[in-house]
C-alpha cells in the first residue's frame, strides 16, 4: 500500500491499522513501517504475536520467552510501541481444558501483560478464531486482556458467538 493510500485512508477517518507479526511471511511490520513512514504515528496500530518462522513452516508458541521477543521484535521493526498487542490464536497451541493449558496460557497472558506494563505497548489482548477452547481456562487470576477479537461473519456459528459473548445482535447469546 503506496503511502498515498495510507494518506487516502486518513482522509476517510480510517485512523486503525491491524497487521501481525506473521502476515507477509514475517516482513509484514517492516514493510509496513517503510510504506507508511511518517504516517504510522497517525493510526492506532495493533499486531499479534504467537506465531514464529521455522525450517517449512509457521510455527506456533505460547512461551513467554519468546512472546516477549517478539513484541520487542515488533516495537524496533514497527519503529514505534504498539497500541495494542493480541496474543495469536492460543488455541492452536493448548491442548484442552486442563492444569497445564490453564498454566501455559497464564504464563502467556503474563508475558503481554508485563510487554504492556513495561511500555513495549499500550496493552494487550487475545485475537482467536475460536474462543470456546479458551473459555474455560480463563479465570479471575488470569491476566486479564482488555480486548479480544474474533472472527466475524455469516458463517460464523453461534457457539464461536457465544464463547464470545456477542450481545449485540439480540439472538440470545451472551
Amino acid at each position: 500500500m503506496p503511502n498515498s493510500d495510507l494518506t487516502g485512508a486518513l482522509d476517510l477517518g480510517v485512523t486503525a491499522l491491524d497487521t501481525s507479526s506473521n502476515y507477509l511471511g514475517f516482513r509484514s511490520h517492516e514493510l509496513l513501517a517503510r510504506v507508511a513512514g511518517d504516517l504510522l504515528p497517525k493510526f492506532t496500530l495493533s499486531t499479534k504475536v504467537g506465531y514464529f518462522p521455522s525450517a517449512d513452516r509457521a510455527e506456533h508458541s505460547l512461551d513467554p520467552a519468546r512472546l516477549r521477543a517478539a513484541v520487542e521484535q515488533s516495537v524496533r521493526e514497527l519503529g514505534r510501541e504498539p497500541d495494542l498487542v493480541f496474543l495469536h490464536n492460543p488455541e492452536h497451541t493448548l491442548e484442552g481444558v486442563t492444569s497445564r493449558s490453564r498454566a501455559e496460557l497464564g504464563r502467556a497472558c503474563a508475558a503481554l501483560d508485563v510487554a504492556a506494563e513495561k511500555g513495549l505497548c499500550g496493552a494487550w489482548g487475545v485475537a482467536t478464531w475460536d474462543p470456546s477452547p479458551l473459555v474455560d481456562l480463563i479465570d479471575e487470576v488470569l491476566p486479564q486482556p482488555s480486548a479480544l477479537m474474533v472472527r466475524a461473519g455469516l458463517l460464523v456459528g453461534t457457539g464461536t458467538l457465544d464463547a464470545a459473548g456477542c450481545r449485540h445482535c439480540g439472538m440470545g447469546h451472551r
